[in-house]
């Protein structure tokens, strides 16, 4: 009798691989899903892949059967090509028998490698300044001892890039002494896995297989989780939170069915363990705020954009080479975002022979990728924040708290006006000094462009 042939699991995405696929993604979502990300139920809807399977090729860390890769690139009309996926050897058993046959060999400069897995980490060949969010980082984490750390800040600001280029001194030190972590595990929530799945996937890592028969209830798991974080120093990286909060009215509150992330974010922070936790997201959930001034082991960064002298890194490297007052007068339109400025600086060397003043006098610079990138953030606002924002970009300079609120149409109270201002603050939306509150030139330019209609219903 012939026993039935067993499925070979083993395939992996690799980084092209993966980037393709999340490309494709990004592409139906805007299609037909107005730009909202897909979660693991839309992915199976489109797959036909069960939610277990998803996560791991989208974790890149467990085989999967080279079949289910298949179907999941066919599901985004894509081609799975042999540079999109490898099948990692198993690690070889040496026997001591064999062990004590061999040269011992010496590398000249051992890199000191933690356990766990950030191959989801971005790589970041090239990285502009930041010298002082990543000295300040490295001093919550290695002085202040902080257990959990928040980044945030509006799409494109180099969030991750930040986080990946602060894990790799992590990761790639040459001397035991300086090797800060034992384990390091980057995860991205864009996808929404539940928090059972999250939590499984880590006590896994953490216990090198081991860990059987876990508890099912999220409060149980967190506990479990909790006690790898006390035994061993562990950095863990959460990427893209705001996937799994609310929109709109209800903005800062989980998705239902997430509020298990809450819970784990709370427990870490007011726990006591030798690890660190951070967390990057667009917006911070409501509960964090209130958690952060409770402890100093919990900090908060909110990143801005680049310094002038590191933005014109991003141009030079594109073939830009203006005077002083031009590419300043550029990064100050777009206030240092450095995504936002490849995208320009791409465009301008392209179209305009690099001539910075030739673009700004067509009179448009909200196009394209970045109009998509500040309507996804901004349609993720309040009604309220929409007004307020509205109010901001009309006035088009600094404008004063008691101005503001007669400004506001249909008028609201003091309080609620005082929220909305504070969560558009912890959005990095808008920007305050002496003279009062206002808004970047370039959101300024991507509200008035809005419909004229769409505008009056909110300001009359």
């Amino acid at each position: 009798m012939d026993l039935p042939k067993k499925r070979k699991r083993g395939s992996i995405l690799t980084v092209q691989g993966l980037d393709k696929l999340n490309n494709a993604i990004k592409t139906q979502e805007y299609a037909e899903n107005n730009g909202k990300r897909f979660n693991l139920d839309n992915l199976h809807e489109q797959t036909g892949l069960d939610s277990h399977t998803l996560c791991k090729i989208f974790q890149c860390n467990v085989r999967v059967d080279k079949k289910s890769l298949v179907q999941c690139f066919k599901a985004f009309n894509l081609v799975l090509e042999s540079d999109d996926y490898e099948s990692p050897p198993p690690l070889p058993l040496v026997t001591p028998e064999a062990q004590s046959t061999q040269f011992p060999i010496q590398p000249l400069q051992p890199q000191i490698q933690p356990y766990g897995d950030y191959s989801l980490a971005p790589h970041v060949p090239v990285f502009y300044g930041r010298t002082a969010e990543l000295a300040t980082l490295k001093q919550w984490i290695q002085v202040n001892r902080c257990q959990l750390i928040m980044v945030l800040g509006m799409g494109g600001m180099g969030k991750t890039s930040l986080i990946a280029k602060l894990m790799a001194g992590f990761t790639n030190s040459t001397d035991s002494s300086s090797s800060e972590f034992k384990y390091v595990i980057w995860r991205s929530l864009r996808h929404a896995p539940t928090v059972e799945e999250t939590l499984t996937d880590l006590i896994h890592i953490l216990s090198h297989q081991q860990a059987v028969d876990l508890p099912k209830s999220p409060d149980q798991l967190i506990s479990k989780l909790i006690q790898y974080l006390h035994q061993t120093r562990c950095l863990l990286v959460l990427d893209n939170l705001e996937s799994i909060l609310q929109s709109g009215e209800q903005g800062g509150y989980y998705r239902e069915g997430f509020e298990g992330y809450g819970q784990l974010i709370r427990r870490i922070g007011e726990s006591t363990h030798k690890s660190c936790l951070i967390i990057i997201s667009r917006e911070p959930p409501i509960a964090f705020i209130l958690l952060e001034k409770k402890a100093n082991s919990i900090k908060s960064l909110i990143l801005k954009g680049l310094l002038p002298e590191d933005g014109i890194n991003i141009l030079q490297s594109e073939g830009i080479n203006e005077t002083q007052a031009e590419w300043q007068t550029l990064h100050h339109h777009y206030a240092g975002n450095p995504l936002i400025l490849k995208i320009v600086a791409t465009k301008i060397h392209f179209l305009y022979s690099g001539k910075i003043n030739l673009f700004l006098d067509q009179g448009i610079t909200v196009f394209g990728d970045i109009y998509n990138l500040l309507d996804q953030q901004f349609q993720r606002l309040s009604d309220l924040d929409q007004t307020v924002i509205y109010s901001l970009a009309i006035h088009r300079k600094p404008i004063l708290m008691p101005e503001l609120l007669n400004a506001i149409m249909p008028p609201v109270t003091s309080q609620k006006l005082f929220g909305s201002i504070d969560r558009l603050k912890w959005r990095s939306l808008i920007q305050c000094n002496s003279n009062g509150f206002t808004v970047q030139n370039d959101v300024m330019e991507y509200v008035t462009s809005k419909p004229r209609e769409f505008l009056s219903n909110r300001i009359t």
